[in-house]
């Protein structure tokens, strides 16, 4: 991706999951991050975002 231009939820999804794929065969967070062009930064915040926002959601009632 090109800094500054918009990226789908498609886009998004396809390389956090290629991400999670590399790291579940052993490499580490940055070598994957790098191969998908994307800072680590933006992958951990991506993640932990994710992770936080399933656990700490209520029930509706």
């Amino acid at each position: 991706m090109r800094r500054g231009q918009k990226t789908s939820v498609e886009q998004v999804v396809l390389k956090l999951r290629q991400i999670e794929v590399q790291t579940a065969q052993g490499k580490s967070l940055s070598l994957a991050c790098k191969e998908a062009e994307i800072s680590e930064q933006s992958c951990a915040t991506s993640v932990s975002g994710r992770r936080s926002s399933t656990r700490s959601r209520k029930p509706r009632l």
